[in-house]
Parts: C-alpha cells; structure tokens; sequence
C-alpha cells in the first residue's frame, strides 16, 4: 500500500517510537474503514424501498432537544381555556399605598386572574321517614311512596355505590384503595368486604340492562369477538368479549369452547363476526371476517426468526395480496361497481391460487392450509361497505380486564366473576355511547331498585 506523502518523510526521518505510534494511527484508520465497509454491505442486502421506510421511522422517532419542543418560534401560545361559569368573586382593593401610606385615586384598572379547585368533599346523612296512613275505604294501613334518591334498605348512597364501581372496575382501583379513596377525600369509612358485597348487590339490580345489551348484541350487522384468561378462586376461566361501535358485552365462564360464542350470538344472528384465526370460531355458522392484523403479525414474527429464502418470496406475495385488497377497499367510493366486482374476484382468485400452491417451508404448508380453510372469511370485508379488516375493536376492549387481572387476584367467587361481567358491560357501553356513567347508573339503578324493571338505559342500537 502507497504511503502519502508526509507520511513517507516519518517514515524515512522518525524514530523507532515515532513509527510504531504511526503504525497504531494506521490500524485504528483501518479498523474504521473496514466496520463502515461492513455496515454498507448489510444495507446493500435490504431493498431499497424498505431501507428508505427505515431510515424516515428512525428519523421521525428521534427525540428533539428540549429548545424544540412546543410550538414553532412565532406562533401563539396555547393556555388553559377560561371556565364559562364563575362560582365567586373576590375584589382587592387599596385605601392606602403599602410603602408611602398615603391615600390613593380611583382605580386605574383592573387585574383579572381565574383560578380553579376543588372543594373537599363530605359525607351527607339523610334520614327519610315515609309516614303511613290508614285507609277506611281499603280497610289496611298505606305508605307514602319513596323519595326520588332513596335505596329502599340500602345504607349506601347511589352516587358513592356508582362511583365505587367507576373505580373499580373503570380505573382498576382494588378495594383497599377504595376504601382509602372514599375515607380521604370525604370521610365515609367502609370495609372492603361491604364494598364487594354492595357492588354485589348493585350488579343484581342492574342486571336487566345488560340482558337488553345482549339482545343488542344478537341484533347487530357485525361483531368483534375475542377472549382472555381470568382466574375465579384461583382456577383458569375466561373471560369472553362481544363489543362493536356502540356495545359492549363481557362473560366469563370456565369454557374456551364453541358454545360459549354460541350462546352469546344466540341462534338468529344474522351479521358478521370478526375474530382470530382461534378455532373454536369455526364451528360458528355466523358470516366471518378473519382479522388481517394477526396474520400480517405471525407472518412478521415468522420473517424475523432468521427465516430462510424459501420463505420470503410467499411472504412478500401474501403481504402484497392484502395490501391489493386494503387499497381496494379504500378506493370503493372512487370506482365503478363492475370494475371494484372484477379486482374483488382477482383477489379471490389470486388468494386461492396462493393457499393451493406446493411450498417447501414448513411455515408456509402450515399457513396456506389455513388461508384455504378461510378463503372465503379472509376477504369478506370487501363484501361489506364499512367492515373492518381487524379485530382491533375487541382487543382493545380486553385490554383494561388484562390490566385489572395484573393488578389483582382477578375473582374470588363467580358471583363476584358475574358482577364484574355485568358492571364492566354497562360501563364500557356508556363510554362508547359518550354518556356519563355516574348519572346514567345512577338513575337506572334508583330506578330498579323502586321496583320496576322496564330497561331504561339503552335504546336500540
């Protein structure tokens, strides 16, 4: 190898020292040459277009300095938004200026600053006293009817027995929390054995409105479906999902199995369930709609398992298979009805050729077996304007349960595995309805506990 040229005149005029030093500077040049030369190698090996995808999500994931953050020089400032309503307004004046002690003008003009808190909380007793009457006409003693806001033989109030159930069962709180929650901010005490059993007792009454749920549910034109492991006195259960847009409805039960499924869609449902590959599934008679998600998923696992070439071209041919569809699907609006009808039995065409072909990988035999058996369930949401492709809708429902199994020993007795079912129901139902709990249970629970069952709470959906 040619040395430039100051390096020639070391060599000819520097010491031993001198050389060896310079030998260092070269082989440590050399081993950086050489770890940038292998790094270009491995990119050259990825495409390009996936070598651009990863280089704009590192980019946009880096972090900005802390001088970057917020909005852009120049622009206006975002603050706390002013509260319509003022409770109260206080006025501070001066007589006198503070330093000189003389007197002052009029006001010259007025400093406004808005603040808002919260006023401690505390408990409050009603006593109710419903007198009787005697009837000489019916010949027996008669009641005054219940106030509006009176539990008949209930010690607990409906505004604290529905926030006990928001906090648990919305924000996951366990009962020793509550406990300390409510004696706290407003000093009622209870115990979490009275907690449990109230919560108990509030799911009995409320029962009604998750059976008119339900019905819903069976009623519905499609329907995510999905199920978890819960745990009742310490043996495995599961905990079922039925949730779309506007519903939600949850069961646990000791059965993984297909009748659990059955018995939630009931025998006249008529719209389409989306679910995982999970084979209790297909011994449904419902219309199905496979979700893309876990698929791509499992082909994304399997790919990054050092997975050998002859598993990369399939992979690439069904991962653009769906993007095809995906597309299609968004386009519906923009295109003919006979020309989206020939690209929706391309695909079909296209899938099945792909499940029926002969593939060396092991994978792959397993994977077309599967698309072949759901052919028909893989593509369906092309049949239907306004069908999901995913099974997102449920996940994202059992996600909160997941949290609350984590964070406790999930149900002790099946009544207590009911209530949660039955409470997680109504709450979730409401927040997809954009209603507000508190008041919405409250009444319906007042409402049941004076003795009618007629469901208030939801209309058909």
């Amino acid at each position: 190898m040619e040395i430039d040229k100051p390096y020639r005149f070391v060599a000819l005029t520097a010491s031993r020292e001198e050389l060896l030093n310079l030998y260092i500077k070269l082989y440590e040049e050399f081993q950086k040459i050489k770890k940038e030369n292998e790094q270009l190698r491995e990119r050259l090996k990825i495409p390009p277009k996936v070598r651009q995808k990863q280089e704009e999500k590192k980019a946009s994931g880096r972090c900005k300095p802390p001088q970057e953050w917020g909005r852009k020089q120049g622009h206006p400032g975002v603050t706390r938004s002013k509260p319509v309503v003022i409770d109260r307004e206080i006025e501070r004046t001066l007589k006198a200026c503070p330093s000189c002690h003389h007197r002052v003008s009029r006001s010259q003009d007025v400093i406004e600053h808005i603040q808002e808190d919260i006023v401690p909380s505390r408990v409050i007793v009603t006593r109710y006293r419903r007198h009787r009457y005697f009837c000489r006409h019916c010949d027996h003693l008669i009641e005054a009817p219940y106030a509006p806001d009176e539990i008949p033989h209930g010690h607990i109030g409906p505004r604290a027995l529905i926030t006990m159930a928001i906090l648990k069962y919305h924000h996951g709180l366990p009962g020793n929390k509550i406990k300390e929650v409510f004696q706290g901010l407003s000093g009622l005490k209870i115990s979490e054995g009275a907690i449990s059993q109230a919560l108990g007792r509030l799911s009995g009454w409320l029962k009604t409105e998750t059976g008119h749920i339900l019905e819903m549910i069976r009623e519905s034109s499609h329907l995510h479906m999905d199920e978890t492991g819960w745990k009742v006195n310490g043996k495995s259960h599961w905990l079922w999902a039925a949730v779309n847009d506007r519903l939600a409805y949850y069961r646990i039960d000791r059965s993984r199995g297909s009748q659990v499924a059955k018995d939630i869609l009931g025998e006249a449902f008529k719209g389409t369930l989306i679910t995982d590959f999970y084979s209790a599934y297909n011994k449904l008679s419902a219309k199905q709609q496979k979700c893309l998600v876990h698929l791509l998923r499992e082909m994304r696992e399997l790919k990054a398992r050092d997975a050998p070439k002859d598993y990369l071209l399939p992979h690439r041919k069904l991962k653009r298979l769906i993007a095809d569809a995906l597309r299609l699907n968004v386009s519906r609006e923009k295109l003919n009805p006979l020309v989206f009808l020939k690209r929706r039995i391309r695909l079909d065409e296209r899938l099945i050729d792909f499940a029926c072909a002969v593939y060396s990988n092991k994978n792959w035999q397993r994977l077309s077996k599967r698309i072949l058996k759901h052919h028909k369930a893989i593509l369906a949401f092309l049949d239907t304007p306004g069908l999901p492709s995913n099974n997102n809708q449920a996940e994202r429902a059992i996600r909160p349960h997941v949290i609350i199994r984590n964070r406790s020993y999930q149900s002790r007795t099946q009544k207590g595995a009911d209530t949660h079912a039955t409470l997680t129901s109504l709450l979730h139902t409401l927040e997809l309805q954009q209603r507000n709990p508190l008041e919405e249970l409250q009444k319906a629970y007042i409402h049941h506990r004076q003795g009618n069952e007629k469901t208030i709470l939801f209309a058909r959906a």
